[in-house]
């Protein structure tokens, strides 16, 4: 299963983007957010797509922030069907994962290529619905797909036994390559936009 996604510094552009994908008939999109703290990618806010009609979508929110903890009360504004937060600064996993699931969304955790299976705290593998692992650098778009994200996922799914998602670089051929190393699911950005998924 592949997932749309958007990353837009503009509304309007993330307005045309939800457009499109109602008249593809999309049911899911994955909204990364950025506040160019994490990464260098700084995008709209929660606080920002509260004026476009997000209904009818499940959406995933991807926080790609420091401290995602504190991004929690303006992303469950929305109602996403997931709320998926970079581990790399957040302070406590387990109080992430059980401030996401007090509003009743599924709660998941993201990795950066280079962060360590093992940085994954064992007592939440069981709460969490879905473990993202980036496949290109922290808030790049258009970046090559690294393999060594391969080894990770066979890694991840010896532990896990939930969703697997991975983000970046993806497009026909690597989507096939994550599955076949144990992912359950992917996002696409440039090759989906540029009508390759």
């Amino acid at each position: 299963m592949n997932t749309p996604i958007i990353m837009e510094t503009n509304i309007q552009e993330v307005g045309k983007k939800l457009a499109i994908l109602r008249e593809r008939n999309e049911k899911r999109v994955h909204i990364d957010i950025g506040d160019g703290l994490f990464s260098d990618m700084f995008s709209i806010a929660p606080a920002d797509l509260q004026e476009l009609d997000l209904s009818g979508l499940e959406i995933d929110l991807h926080l790609l922030v420091d401290d995602p903890t504190e991004w929690i009360e303006e992303s469950v504004a929305l109602s996403p069907k997931r709320l998926i937060g970079q581990i790399e600064r957040m302070g406590s996993q387990a109080n992430y994962i059980e401030n996401v699931l007090s509003y009743g969304i599924v709660a998941g955790l993201a990795l950066k290529i280079e962060t360590p299976i093992e940085e994954i705290e064992a007592e939440v593998l069981d709460k969490c619905g879905v473990i993202l692992l980036l496949a290109v650098p922290a808030g790049s778009s258009g970046s090559k797909f690294d393999e060594r994200v391969l080894p990770k996922i066979a890694e991840l799914r010896k532990v896990y036994h939930g969703s697997i998602l991975i983000d970046g670089g993806i497009n026909k051929d690597t989507s096939k390559k994550v599955m076949a190393s144990g992912g359950t699911e992917t996002g696409a950005n440039s090759a989906y936009w540029r009508g390759e998924m």
